[in-house]
């Protein structure tokens, strides 16, 4: 798990279910899509929302995690609200996190959506273009509301003028 820090670092960091995700630059086609960046971060062209994607690519089973957020106004916590498990401009005007990660329980992906005022993003810096916070809260299954995972550490680092150009070994 990458150090939490606030200097432009382009990391991020997640524990689900007892593993530690981080991105990681897809090798050919598959989850990381055509692009081949392991972490994006994209926003309105009026900047009423952005939103940081995270892929690991090079794993077998991959993993992809979207934090949305609504009106990013500065330093400070931000409820997470019910995710809609769309993105960018299909997402609803509110902030949620989704994310799929395998399940071979089922030899497929599970979805995982942030629960009503369940969770918090804490925005720890938001200048100079540098973009730092963490995470936390209870996600749902998108296919059974019964099942849930909660989330403590999560956390990430970047430099929007950097991170188009950053490698994610």
């Amino acid at each position: 798990m990458p150090p939490e820090t606030q200097v432009g670092a382009n990391t991020f960091g997640v524990t689900i279910n007892g593993r530690v995700y981080v991105p990681r630059t897809p090798t050919g086609t598959g989850i990381g899509g055509s692009n081949g960046q392991a972490m994006e971060l994209w926003r309105a062209s009026n900047f009423s929302w952005y939103e940081l994607e995270i892929k690991d690519g090079k794993s077998p089973a991959g993993f992809n995690m979207k934090i949305h957020i609504d009106h990013l106004a500065g330093v400070g916590s931000i409820l997470l609200k019910q995710s809609d498990f769309h993105d960018q401009y299909d997402s609803g005007l509110f902030t949620h996190i989704y994310f799929k990660v395998w399940d071979s329980n089922i030899s497929n992906y599970a979805y995982y959506g942030s629960v009503d005022n369940q969770g918090e993003i804490n925005v720890t810096r938001l200048d100079s273009g540098i973009f730092s916070a963490n995470f936390k809260g209870k996600f749902i299954r998108y296919d059974n509301p019964n099942e849930f995972i909660q989330i403590t550490d999560g956390r990430f680092d970047i430099n929007a003028f950097t991170l188009p150009n950053a490698v994610f070994p």
